[in-house]
């Protein structure tokens, strides 16, 4: 249904289409972006900020088959940390389709693969409910409740905090009350 894939140039069309779209980032800390900061998140999403103490990886999300970029997904790490943020958006005509939650495992997976990670989490904001659908089907936990923690669109709001840590993913998990969760969210939303 999906697969994840490194950002090129020539996606800048699909690229800017999201990020500039007040639907789509309305509950993230990405600004509605100008074709300027399109290009420029494009461009360090691109170099995955060799340079900067952060390390962001950024996806797009595609649809198979096809190959349309419907998404953009991340993750997020203090370099020689060993936890990171995930992030994910997807095309709004797309939503309720299970994506977004197929996003996330592949994140999850890159995280504890790739990167290495011991922790992996995620905010999502209380008026945003099918993201932490997507965050619970996924298998990660809720685990608190941030206040007034993101300044989004200029404004503080608070958020639910999930995690997971890889021992709890099925891929690294021996057992873990997790496990079973993960195991048996199903994937599509």
């Amino acid at each position: 249904m999906i697969a994840l894939r490194r950002l090129h140039a020539a996606d800048f069309d699909a690229v800017h289409a999201l990020i500039s779209n007040m639907e789509v980032v309305r509950y993230m800390l990405l600004p509605v972006c100008s074709r300027g900061e399109s290009e420029k998140f494009l461009s360090e999403s691109i170099d995955e900020s060799p340079s900067s103490p952060w390390r962001s990886i950024v996806r797009a999300i595609i649809s198979q088959p096809g190959g349309e970029l419907v998404g953009l997904c991340g993750v997020v790490n203090l370099k020689g940390n060993s936890d990171g943020e995930i992030w994910y958006l997807i095309d709004p005509k797309l939503w309720g389709r299970g994506i977004a939650t197929k996003a996330v495992k592949e994140l999850l997976e890159l995280g504890f693969s790739e990167m290495a990670l011991h922790r992996v989490w995620a905010t999502c904001l209380p008026e945003n409910p099918a993201s932490a659908r997507v965050l619970e089907k996924a298998g990660m936990r809720k685990e608190g409740f941030l206040v007034k923690n993101l300044k989004i669109h200029g404004e503080w709001r608070s958020s639910f905090l999930y995690a997971i840590l890889a021992e709890e993913w099925p891929g690294t998990a021996s057992s873990s009350p997790w496990t079973s969760t993960a195991s048996s969210a199903g994937g599509c939303g």
